[in-house]
């Protein structure tokens, strides 16, 4: 009797190896199909240098003391105000240092360090930036701390429940930001800072 129990059990597990095989081996084929189909497929290789003309024409702006960009935000529900403030060079996340954020040690299967690199601009980013910060071009210092926010090189017009779509600019208030720019060029912050208030008016 105890031979028979042990026999049936062996032939149940033979059935449960043989079932899962079948199923492996079903798997695989279909793994090996996909892969041959997607082997045959061609990327799209790019041809513009979209991206790296983008990453250096944002390096350009950012590398401008005298540029000024236009920040929006608001404190995150329909009845709150937009806030447009202008800001000299650029918005800095909280997270860049001089040092890195992360300090070089051995791990413990000794292996190689953990080191931050460097950035472009010799700064160390990290990540994530916990908000972001600049100056105005008088020298006050804003910051957006958990706020949603837009920052345009030109002055835009929100719309609040609406459909309209509106990319023109403000002829009088681009005239008023070139304007505000040259102050700055000049080193001259204070005359760009009430060059900007005139926007407001």
């Amino acid at each position: 009797m105890k031979k028979k129990i042990i026999g049936a059990l062996g032939a149940a597990a033979l059935v449960f190896a043989l079932a899962a095989c079948e199923e492996g081996t079903a798997s695989d084929k279909a793994y090996d199909e996909i892969a041959k189909e997607a082997s045959g497929r061609q990327p799209y290789k790019p041809q513009n240098d979209v991206e790296y003309n983008n990453y250096n024409k944002a390096q350009e702006l950012y590398d401008d003391p005298s540029s000024i960009i236009w920040c929006t935000t608001t404190w995150g529900n329909a009845s709150a105000p937009l806030v447009t403030v202008p800001v000299a060079g650029k918005l800095t996340s909280s997270s860049v240092s001089y040092f890195p954020n992360y300090s070089p040690k051995w791990s413990n299967n000794n292996g190689g360090l953990l080191v931050e690199n460097r950035s472009v601009d010799g700064m160390y980013h990290g990540n994530p930036p916990g908000y972001r910060y600049g100056f105005t071009p008088g020298g006050q210092y804003v910051d957006f701390f958990n706020m949603p926010t837009v920052c345009t090189t030109a002055l835009t017009e929100f719309q609040r429940q609406s459909t309209e779509v509106s990319i023109s600019n403000d002829d009088v208030a681009a005239q008023l930001q070139q304007r505000a720019e040259d102050a700055l060029k000049a080193g001259n912050a204070d005359e760009a800072q009430k060059i900007l208030e005139e926007v407001a008016k």
